[in-house]
């Protein structure tokens, strides 16, 4: 008696959903920090990733949805760590403001440690950086979303820290703050260069004390009105 061909066909397992989700959005903040939003199309998302276009729309809707969900992965990491060290900050100091100087660390270090993590944390740095390139509307609803309640707790403090300082004052330089450990975060190369080698971009250690200087005497310099 012949033996019976077995006929049954064995299916290919395809790669549990989380894990299809997070590829997903490593490659999208990848190409989103890279070319920005409105560049990056959701092909060139798949066709990197190596997946079905339609598993973009099956697990976050659409472009404008993975988007977001790129920035909230990291942002609310960032941002907890904000609240924690700011909370405890505010224990320390008890019924007296928060020393200025670690209210600059609160502030600063959480997105340095990220982008000192790996590629994905740099990524998600150069991704905020360029935020303000991106359409308006997506712009204004993820600092809403995400980054508008923790900034303004920092500005409550830094108020209560610099009292001798106007309002207007505490949130320009705020902004300077920012746009520094961005660019320092970003890790462009040109540290090395300017240092002609003898500081590397990626030497947290080495450049956080240096940032803390920086920032400190900033908010500390007096306000002259003058332009030259």
């Amino acid at each position: 008696m012949a033996k019976k061909t077995s006929t049954k066909i064995t299916k290919i397992k395809e790669p549990p959903a989380k894990i299809t989700s997070t590829k997903l959005l490593d490659v999208a903040e990848s190409l989103f920090s890279e070319f920005g939003y409105a560049v990056t199309t959701v092909r060139d998302i798949a066709a990197k990733a190596k997946v079905n276009q339609a598993l973009i729309s099956y697990h976050f809707q659409s472009k404008h949805g993975l988007f977001m969900a790129v920035f909230e992965r990291r942002a609310t990491i960032i941002l907890h760590e904000r609240e924690k060290l700011l909370n405890e900050a505010k224990v320390r100091a008890g019924q007296n403001a928060i020393p200025l100087r670690e209210l600059i660390y609160a502030f600063i270090y959480p997105p340095l440690r990220m982008a000192g993590e790996g590629r994905g944390g740099r990524n998600f740095v150069r991704l905020q950086a360029r935020l303000h390139h991106e359409p308006k509307d997506i712009e204004m609803e993820l600092r809403k979303r995400l980054y508008d309640h923790v900034s303004l707790s920092f500005v409550d403090e830094l108020k209560r820290a610099l009292p001798n300082l106007s309002d207007k004052s505490i949130s320009w330089r705020l902004i300077f703050v920012m746009g520094l450990y961005l660019y320092v975060a970003s890790n462009t190369g040109r540290i090395e260069v300017i240092s002609k080698g003898n500081s590397k971009g990626t030497n947290l250690e080495e450049a956080l004390p240096e940032i803390l200087d920086f920032c400190e005497q900033g908010f500390l310099a007096p306000v002259t009105g003058r332009l030259l």
